[in-house]
């Protein structure tokens, strides 16, 4: 995922092994630039010549391949975003001399399906290390200040790992005072930090269509901690083409599942996925397209605020106070594909259907 220390370690390889070879480049930021510019830039670091003839088709030439036969080089691709960019960057590396090593960077797994010889999954900072990543750009030291322990713990566990996200709260609470560390709290409750969602957004407009990405969406908001089974299914009754669009969100680390196949969702990444919802509609809720907020929910129903804007909406019907609904409540809804009221053990239901219903969508596939 956006942020989880990739760039970071190839850095810190290629810092530490570099001058172990004859010549060697770092192509940062490969997603954003042109392939012939990335050639041009990777040819005349690693054979050090400053002539940017490289530019034009003689840099496939017999020649400059020779060259590069005869030289033990490291390469380092930062930010692959496709495989034919990788292949073209490369598929030369049979021409490396012996010992040349290529660094490869991804989001995306299935990028590294052809000629990759080990596939390292960099995880998020265990508690500890987290903890010291945040402290520093915090408080100029490995450990929390005196007072601010229990808020420092909030925020590390916000952050689940992610060093970006570590880095980034950590100097912007930098000399603030209890107070303040206690309304940015509770601020990043409602609105996500700006910084840490654009980085992790690649992700999702890297995504190839609009099917995938609402099958994203779908997930943050409706099925995070479900079987992988349920998922695919409830996915394909809304018309989803659910097994390839679960492997791609998969080999982009949008989602993983756990040893038991329940599907997981990073709560960065989550939480990016509902504030794209969000955004839909800022002061409305009922034009947007997925409503999972208790309060919202109770709201757009006693209200009669829905729109043929709302797909799905998920309610957990004890979290409401008591609300009893008109047999036209969803009759404005009339692109709703996925209804789903549930009720914790134990709890009390607080919504009541005392008069049936005037209509339901023609689009719904699942209620319950």
């Amino acid at each position: 995922m956006g942020g989880i220390g990739k760039t970071t370690i190839a850095k810190a390889l290629f810092s530490k092994l570099s001058s172990q070879y004859e010549g060697s480049c770092f192509l940062e930021n490969v997603r954003e630039e042109s392939e012939q510019h990335l050639l041009n830039k990777l040819l005349s670091e690693a054979l050090e010549d400053a002539n940017h003839y490289f530019g034009t088709p003689i840099a496939r030439s017999t020649f400059v391949m020779r060259r590069l036969s005869r030289k033990k080089v490291l390469i380092v691709l930062d930010d692959v975003d496709n495989l034919k960019k990788l292949e073209d960057l490369a598929a030369k590396h049979n021409f490396l001399g012996p010992g040349s090593r290529v660094i490869v960077t991804t989001r995306d797994k299935h990028v590294l399906s052809k000629g990759v010889d080990e596939i390292y999954e960099v995880k998020g900072l265990p508690l500890h290390h987290a903890i010291q990543l945040f402290s520093l750009n915090a408080f100029d030291k490995s450990y929390p200040e005196s007072g601010f322990v229990m808020l420092s713990k909030m925020v590390v566990d916000y952050a689940n790992g992610n060093p970006l996200a570590l880095k980034v709260l950590g100097s912007f609470l930098h000399s603030r005072n209890l107070q303040q560390w206690n309304s940015a709290l509770r601020k990043l409750t409602k609105f996500p930090n700006t910084e840490i969602q654009n980085v992790l957004r690649w992700s999702y407009d890297g995504l190839d269509d609009d099917e995938q990405k609402n099958m994203f969406l779908d997930i943050a908001c409706f099925f995070q901690g479900e079987k992988k089974e349920t998922v695919t299914r409830l996915l394909d009754i809304c018309g989803f083409y659910a097994d390839i669009g679960i492997r791609i969100l998969q080999d982009k680390a949008l989602i993983t599942f756990s040893d038991a196949n329940e599907l997981h969702m990073h709560d960065l990444i989550q939480e990016m996925g509902l504030e794209i919802v969000r955004q839909e509609s800022t002061k409305d809720p009922g034009r947007r397209s997925r409503l999972w907020d208790p309060e919202e929910i109770y709201d757009l129903l006693k209200n009669d605020r829905g729109s043929d804007a709302v797909e799905g909406i998920m309610l957990d019907v004890s979290q409401i106070r008591v609300l009893n609904l008109s047999y036209e409540s969803f009759s404005r809804m009339t692109s709703l594909r996925f209804i789903k009221f549930y009720m914790g053990r134990g709890r009390t239901c607080n919504l009541f259907l005392l008069s049936g219903l005037e209509s339901l969508s023609s689009k719904l596939r699942y209620l319950q």
